[in-house]
């Protein structure tokens, strides 16, 4: 069964890489952001985002036995997680876009116009779930390596939330697998350019390769490294990668994500050798 599950996967990425991303790419297929149903408009964004948090609930909820997390744990954290990881995200953007939202308060809680940060997601929940493993029988180390495996499969997944609004995308490329963007959508300075690197999708292969990494590493490691491991393998991605987007926030002519980015490199990277070192004098 589970041959079965990994088959039907690959063939539908097969089918919608050859019908929607390859065209998409080529500036062929135009993707509307909105579609109707009935008397209801559905964003694709929201949509592939939705999938996303299933896609890692139902995982996390699959292998939470084996760090010591029982499934209905798995259903009242993901829950709660969800709202405070938005508010997370969505804080996050705010404080990093102040000048625009303290000019236009309004505009703070309205999502639909677009504005939220995985960084702020990622800070939230880790900070969420810290407390409330203080009220459980597990220790944070235990859900912290749950949320960590679980995660990069939803980002995988999500990221292409970012394909279907057109944005999240890099520098402008000649390369093959060059991303047509809509003019509407693209920066001022590059109105007469076509096609750009696709960020969004070099993320979402990196963080399938990390989810699979870290798949690797269950029962094979101390509490706590995977979620210490996430941290320092998408960090290390999203810095290089960070780098040839055009929509990276900006302070005293840094990337913000960027300066994120090496701190939990640096952080994590210390606790990763730290619990190393315990586990080989103990």
């Amino acid at each position: 069964m589970k041959k079965l599950y990994w088959a039907a996967g690959i063939v539908a990425a097969i089918i919608l890489t050859y019908f929607i991303l390859i065209p998409a790419f080529a500036g062929k297929l135009l993707i509307n952001p909105v579609f109707s149903l009935g008397l209801f408009e559905i964003r694709w964004y929201g949509l592939i985002l939705a999938l996303a948090v299933l896609a890692a609930y139902f995982f996390a909820r699959k292998i939470s036995w084996r760090f010591g997390i029982s499934p209905q744990t798995v259903d009242d954290f993901t829950f709660w997680s969800v709202i405070i990881g938005i508010i997370g995200a969505r804080l996050y953007y705010v404080a990093f876009n102040f000048s625009y939202f303290s000019a236009n308060s309004s505009e703070i809680y309205k999502l639909w116009h677009g504005g939220i940060s995985i960084y702020g997601a990622i800070l939230a929940c880790l900070g969420f779930a810290y407390l409330y493993s203080r009220q459980k029988a597990f220790t944070f180390s235990q859900i912290f390596d749950l949320i960590a495996l679980s995660l990069p499969l939803g980002q995988a997944i999500g990221r292409f939330g970012n394909f279907a609004n057109q944005e999240a995308f890099g520098t402008p490329t000649n390369l093959p697998w060059k991303m047509y963007v809509a003019p509407e959508h693209r920066p001022a300075q590059y109105a007469g350019t076509s096609f750009f690197h696709p960020a969004f999708l070099y993320e979402a292969i990196f963080n399938l390769v990390v989810f699979l990494i870290l798949r690797k590493l269950v029962g094979r490691v101390r509490t706590g490294i995977i979620g210490w491991s996430y941290l320092l393998l998408y960090s290390i991605g999203r810095f290089f990668i960070e780098a040839i987007r055009l929509d990276s926030f900006f302070a005293s002519g840094f990337r913000i994500d960027e300066v994120v980015a090496a701190l939990l490199i640096v952080v994590s990277g210390a606790v990763i050798l730290s619990k190393l070192a315990k586990a080989t004098h103990s």
